[in-house]
């Protein structure tokens, strides 16, 4: 319940704040088409926090494809990753739910020059997917504007 509180009052400034409209027009839209990267800090040759990588090609005004990776960093380096079509709203934003926990959902709000991500769960020790930390909410920073090659893997190497 504290969660859908927090994601109310998120979601209540974030609609009537600076920088937010009910609806795009031009000069509002972004084409999230880029690579963002967030880094961890490094201390003694080891990754401390967050890392990973968002690739995105807009492929309609309403469809993105996403290839999205992160890392927790030291001591475990566990990771989560996935790569989906999904809908891009008029407020340039995309969420993902995971088939595997359709009670978390991880949103990509995509900016001129960065991607911010949120966690949004029922509970919070779910992972939304993922392992236990490994997503969180961070602000990626606008990487390269060339069209990311965009390719799911997982399958790469099994045979027939």
């Amino acid at each position: 319940m504290k969660s859908l509180l927090l994601l109310f009052i998120f979601m209540s400034g974030q609609l009537t704040g600076p920088g937010r409209h009910t609806g795009r027009t031009p000069a509002d839209f972004v084409d999230p088409t880029e690579t963002y990267i967030l880094k961890g800090q490094t201390e003694k040759n080891k990754i401390i926090g967050h890392s990973g990588e968002i690739r995105v090609k807009l492929l309609g005004k309403d469809r993105v494809a996403i290839c999205f990776y992160i890392n927790k960093g030291y001591p475990g380096y566990e990771s989560g990753s996935f790569v989906d079509t999904l809908a891009y709203t008029d407020d340039n934003e995309a969420v993902y739910t995971p088939s595997t926990d359709q009670s978390c959902s991880f949103l990509f709000y995509f900016k001129a020059y960065s991607a911010e991500t949120m966690q949004v769960y029922d509970n919070p020790s779910a992972g939304c997917g993922f392992g236990p930390g490994v997503m969180a909410s961070a602000l990626f920073a606008k990487y390269s504007s060339e069209t990311p090659i965009i390719q799911d893997l997982s399958a790469r190497g099994v045979a027939p």
